[in-house]
């Protein structure tokens, strides 16, 4: 895989989580109901797991082009953020049901 190919299937897949994390706020909006909370919390831990994972490819790429200076110096903790985003897609795929169930009872 080339490194461009590798760069637009991370921005695309940064888009889809951002797509998702505001579709959860905007649906927690509209009901206001824990169930719609879970939904959005769980989207934007999604979401940042997977902006932090794209700073990462694009320093792991600007470091293997070698060029040093344009590198962002952050500390990453692995272990953590790692699960992360399988804990908030998780929590937001029991959000959507627990709030599926709760609309279908009515």
């Amino acid at each position: 895989m080339t490194p461009a190919i590798t760069t637009t299937s991370a921005l695309f897949s940064t888009a889809a989580f951002a797509i998702l994390a505001a579709a959860g706020a905007g649906l927690w909006r509209r009901t206001r109901s824990p169930a719609t909370a879970i939904v959005a919390i769980g989207f934007a831990m999604a979401l940042t797991e997977r902006l932090v994972a794209l700073v990462q490819h694009l320093e792991i790429s600007a470091l293997m082009r070698a060029h040093a200076a344009d590198t962002l110096y952050i500390v990453h903790h692995h272990a953590l953020l790692q699960y992360t985003g399988l804990l908030g897609l998780g929590l937001a795929a029991v959000g959507l049901l627990w709030h599926s169930a709760r609309i279908s009872r009515r």
